[in-house]
């Protein structure tokens, strides 16, 4: 899927941006974040000729990251022709779907401190809440007729009590209640503790307001996050099931649900090994797309785009069988002859077009924005109907805007930034490939340059190691990025194996090795820039969060003298730990380690930076939130307190409150400007 100056586009953008008269332009400043906003999660009518979309921007007064609901119209030739506010950030709607008819809109949205759900009239503009808030929605889904609202809950039960307590005196003092758990899957990253309940299906009736609970019982009946969609008829519901969360982590089948009768046995659609969610039926109601793994005991199951007749039992193929890229979300064509897909390549994330006869795949959106901000993590969203797609637009300079395009050229935008980006000098990023010293495969990464960059100086280099380890960096703009060229530092940034984007095999090279081969990589991309004349050798730094406080951590344990300093964020460094305390620990034992600590301790000892505790010299900086379930802070302590205990220069910040995504948005500045100011602080003059 290489394409030859793909890269092009982005490139002239940063240039053009750097070439503005001196004085015009400032540095980007930490207190840019809350100047900026960002266009995510585009929902395109079913006419084509509307776009609802989510504006995102972080509040300095709240401290917290905001979201509103806008709507684009468009013309015939799609142009956008207007844009308005359609709900504001008071009510933090979110998940908004149109019904058939495009002329109403239901979403979740927070009213009298619940999430519920709204419905707005477009013709009125005053959405109504329809549930009381007593059940959590997550996942919303028209039926055909426009009268029934599907939706997937949790259901929460009475917390479980130590029986024979004697009865509390009134008006004593008592310790708080205990929390009795049994659930292994008793938290999550992003909801923190969960009382107990369960997951389950939902039909409102919009005319009588009635709520028919579809599925019942004390575990989960269907995957919270694993989509949901509507027969043809308006009868039944498909949704995803993973039978065994602990034993076969990876595996779900979709089931069909009776939208009539509560109850009601549901009828397995799939079962082929493998994992099977995010259901669209076609626009005919003959067929069923999805997207899914198949089984594999390898490191990463690539998610792929599957399709069958919609009835039990039909054979599953795969619609685009030679693409060999992750398949994030899809989209039928309205003749139900193709499916659009959103795919990783490269360090980017195109649009296809899947044509369903011949399995082949055209691109119809070469590259679309990714939406995390901060950092430069492909990925984006895009949405079609109606003959229109929709997508996240991607930048250089300034987060995502919106885009539009009908017959295959982008007809329209929207770009809340460029105000901004004008008046600021940005990061310029240079693609690089280089070979791996440790088999001489191609290894793409990027170089953002400070904004003042010449190459008669020398500057210091940062290494900043993505996450994962199954995700990947591209090209884009990212506040941690920008603020670190801003200091003054080169920032190389890379997409070793296990990176996805590249193939099957590529991500899975680190198959029961991980840390270790992709390792190599990365020092093979350092050792390359630093040989460039810019590059000041006596300080090269390193970081990364998450899978890349990994990776920094087994660096600097492997190359203690590499580095001038380092900074580990939200990092792994003991798998024990790891697979019996995060809140994925059944995925992480079976898939990345293959086995349990008690059955292989050499195993967990050998891949654990903690092992390398006793090398490690390096001045570390380690910042984790204290409501970490995905990488629990007490690994963090554990290091933290391994290199203090060994003199080794170390300090720890915690983040009150944050969980794996760094929290609220002065924390994420904190994560950023706490690496500057210790890199700074140990940099040789």
């Amino acid at each position: 899927m290489r394409q030859a100056g793909r890269w092009a586009w982005l490139a002239a953008l940063a240039l053009a941006a750097g070439v503005a008269p001196a004085g015009a332009r400032q540095p980007i400043e930490p207190a840019d974040l809350y100047r900026l906003s960002m266009v995510t999660s585009p929902v395109v009518a079913p006419d084509g000729r509307r776009v609802l979309f989510t504006r995102a921007a972080f509040d300095r007064g709240l401290d917290r990251r905001t979201g509103e609901f806008w709507l684009a119209h468009l013309d015939e030739a799609g142009r956008i022709v207007d844009r308005r506010l359609l709900v504001g950030r008071d009510l933090q709607p979110r998940g908004g779907v149109f019904d058939r008819a495009g002329a109403r809109l239901a979403f979740i949205g927070q009213h009298l401190g619940r999430a519920q759900i709204h419905v707005l009239a477009l013709a009125e503009g005053v959405p109504e809440a329809v549930t009381t808030g007593e059940v959590v929605p997550v996942t919303l889904a028209w039926s055909p007729d426009g009268g029934r609202i599907a939706f997937i809950g949790r259901v929460e039960r009475r917390p479980r009590e130590v029986p024979g307590m004697p009865e509390r005196p009134r008006g004593a003092e008592q310790a708080p209640d205990p929390k009795i758990v049994s659930d292994l899957f008793w938290r999550t990253d992003a909801n923190g503790e969960l009382p107990p309940g369960a997951v389950h299906l939902f039909v409102l009736d919009l005319a009588g307001g009635r709520l028919v609970q579809l599925t019942s019982g004390e575990a989960d009946a269907v995957m919270a996050g694993g989509g949901l969609a509507w027969t043809a008829d308006g009868r039944s519901l498909v949704a995803s099931v993973a039978p065994d969360r602990i034993n076969r982590p990876a595996e779900s089948d979709l089931f069909l649900f009776d939208a009539e009768r509560p109850g009601a046995r549901p009828v397995q659609l799939t079962s082929r090994p493998g994992s099977e969610s995010g259901p669209e039926v076609s626009p005919d109601g003959r067929l069923l797309a999805f997207t899914g793994a198949e089984a594999t005991d390898a490191f990463y199951p690539m998610p792929e785009v599957w399709v069958m007749e919609l009835r039990p039992g039909a054979p599953v193929r795969n619609a685009a069988p030679r693409l060999d890229r992750p398949v994030a979300a899809l989209s039928w064509r309205a003749d139900s002859a193709a499916l659009f897909v959103l795919f990783h390549d490269a360090g980017v994330t195109r649009v296809g077009e899947v044509e369903l006869a011949s399995g082949e795949v055209s691109v119809r959106v070469p590259v679309v924005g990714g939406t995390r901000l901060y950092l430069p993590t492909a990925g984006g969203d895009f949405s079609a109907a109606g003959g229109t797609l929709a997508y996240t637009t991607a930048f250089a300079d300034r987060p995502a805007g919106l885009g539009v395009s009908r017959g295959g050229a982008e007809t329209g935008a929207i770009d809340f930034n460029a105000r901004w980006a004008a008046s600021r000098t940005p990061a310029r990023i240079e693609e690089i490939i280089v070979a791996s010293r440790l088999d001489g495969r191609p290894i793409q990464g990027w170089i953002a340059y400070p904004p003042d960059f010449t190459p008669t100086r020398r500057y210091p280099l940062i290494l900043d190691i993505h996450g994962g380890p199954n995700t990947d960096y591209g090209p884009f703009f990212s506040i941690t990025h920008s603020l670190y060229a801003a200091a003054g530092y080169l920032v190389l940034f890379t997409n070793p194996r296990g990176s996805i984007g590249y193939g099957r095999a590529f991500a899975n090279l680190i198959t029961h090795a991980y840390p270790g081969p992709d390792h190599e990589d990365l020092m093979s991309a350092v050792d390359a820039v630093a040989a460039r004349p810019y590059v000041d050798r006596r300080n090269l730094f390193i970081g990364g969060g998450s899978g890349g406080g990994v990776l920094t951590l087994w660096a600097i344990g492997q190359e203690p003298a590499k580095f001038r300093a380092a900074a580990a964020l939200r990092p792994v460094t003991d798998w024990a730990n790891q697979v019996t305390t995060s809140d994925s620990p059944a995925f992480f034992l079976r898939q990345w380690m293959g086995a349990a600590p008690w059955e292989a301790p050499e195993l967990y000892a050998r891949r654990a930076p903690f092992s390398l505790a006793g090398r490690i010299r390096t001045p570390t900086l380690f910042i984790t939130g204290e409501q970490d379930f995905r990488t629990p802070i007490a690994q963090t302590e554990q290091m933290f307190g391994a290199l203090r205990l060994r003199g080794v220069e170390a300090e720890m910040i915690r983040l009150p409150g944050a969980n794996h995504g760094m929290g609220r948005p002065s924390q994420w500045l904190q994560s950023i400007l706490a690496p500057i100011d210790f890199f700074g602080r140990h940099r040789a003059r």
